[in-house]
């Protein structure tokens, strides 16, 4: 829709200007394609058609800038920053069991893992940034999902803290009144 623009405005231009006068003025050499000029054409009226053709182009602009405008807000993405077998495995025992708490959101979980000694790594569980838990990691399977199950449950509390305290803090009780 944006290409079209610039050819209704020259439509525009053409129905209110008066093609007579710019093709005289072309002939004769005193007016350039991209010279427009603005005192010696009397402005005509457009017709209804043309005019309701910009009325819905415009239209159109605005509610495609307006929608550009509104905010996109993807909610509980988890991301994967392993590095070894143990730790993807702590990632998928994490991803099967996680459930989010009810009406949580603008939140992204991110699972990093950090090398550390011999076959030992330091995963740790962050949720936008803050860490809510760490551990070390063991090759082991079981001991891998024993810690994924704590990884989730303490994520969940977290988040269920957070968004309760967040629903106190926009309650009448907090919301102030200006005067002190």
């Amino acid at each position: 829709m944006m290409k079209q623009l610039p050819v209704i405005l020259f439509l525009l231009t053409i129905a209110l200007t008066g093609s007579a006068q710019q093709d005289t003025l072309l002939q004769r050499g005193n007016l350039q394609t991209d010279t427009l000029l603005m005192n010696s054409i009397q402005p005509k009226e457009a017709p209804p058609s043309l005019q309701k053709l910009i009325e819905e182009v415009t239209a159109q602009t605005e509610t495609e800038q307006e929608s550009e405008d509104a905010d996109i807000e993807i909610d509980g993405l988890l991301f994967d920053q392993t590095k070894t077998k143990s730790g993807r495995d702590f990632y998928d025992f994490f991803y099967n069991q996680w459930q989010a708490p009810p009406d949580t959101k603008n939140y992204s979980i991110f699972i990093e893992e950090k090398p550390f000694r011999l076959r030992t790594t330091l995963i740790e569980v962050k949720i936008n940034e803050t860490l809510v838990f760490q551990s070390y990691l063991m090759p082991r399977t079981s001991y891998v999902e024993q810690v994924a199950q704590q990884a989730v449950a303490q994520t969940q509390l977290y988040l269920a803290n957070y968004e309760e305290i967040m629903r106190q803090l926009e309650g009448e009780d907090q919301s102030g009144n200006g005067i002190f």
